[in-house]
């Protein structure tokens, strides 16, 4: 994907970022770029870069990314499926934490 398809698809997930308490807000370049340049070190994505103008840069999941990406989802399922264990979690946790202080 071109870094400004990338942007825009980020972006346009809308303002719910699915954790309470948390505004969307919207993502800006730099923080993207440093983003995509630690994934690029940690080698779960690769950077094509175009040497003909107009010059731009392609990213696409490593082979570990995507055996990444396959043994996770099963967790992010059954968080899904959880949310009601997972939000007293949470909220025994912020209780817990308010009256330690």
């Amino acid at each position: 994907m071109q870094y400004t398809n990338l942007l825009d698809a980020i972006r346009a997930q809308g303002g719910d970022t699915g954790w309470p308490g948390r505004k969307h807000r919207r993502l800006q370049d730099s923080p993207l770029n440093r983003t995509l340049r630690r994934l690029e070190q940690g080698e779960l994505i690769r950077r094509h870069r175009e040497l003909e103008f107009p010059y731009h840069a392609t990213y696409e999941l490593s082979a570990a990314a995507m055996e990444l990406l396959a043994a996770m989802a099963p967790l992010a399922t059954w968080a899904e499926t959880h949310t009601d264990l997972v939000d007293r979690a949470r909220q025994r946790r912020h209780a817990e934490d308010g009256t330690n202080r």
